[in-house]
């Protein structure tokens, strides 16, 4: 185990990343952690771009949702 630095904070958490971008039927997808699936995109580049956006502009809090909460 690797030592813990002296900044390190303990969250007792475990991090993990997962792939989002999935394909089906010769299209591209991609998953969010609100559990929405978006898409179909033509190529996996062009998913990837736009999970890089959507995550970007989610990041933001500038969207609200139906009910005028901020998204997180």
């Amino acid at each position: 185990m690797a030592s813990k630095r002296v900044d390190d904070t303990d969250s007792g958490r475990s991090w993990f990343r997962s792939d989002r971008l999935v394909r089906e039927s010769d299209k591209w997808f991609f998953l969010t952690r609100e559990g929405t699936v978006e898409g179909p995109f033509d190529t996996k580049f062009e998913a990837s771009e736009r999970l890089d956006v959507y995550t970007r502009v989610m990041s933001t809090q500038l969207i609200e949702d139906a009910a005028g909460c901020k998204l997180a």
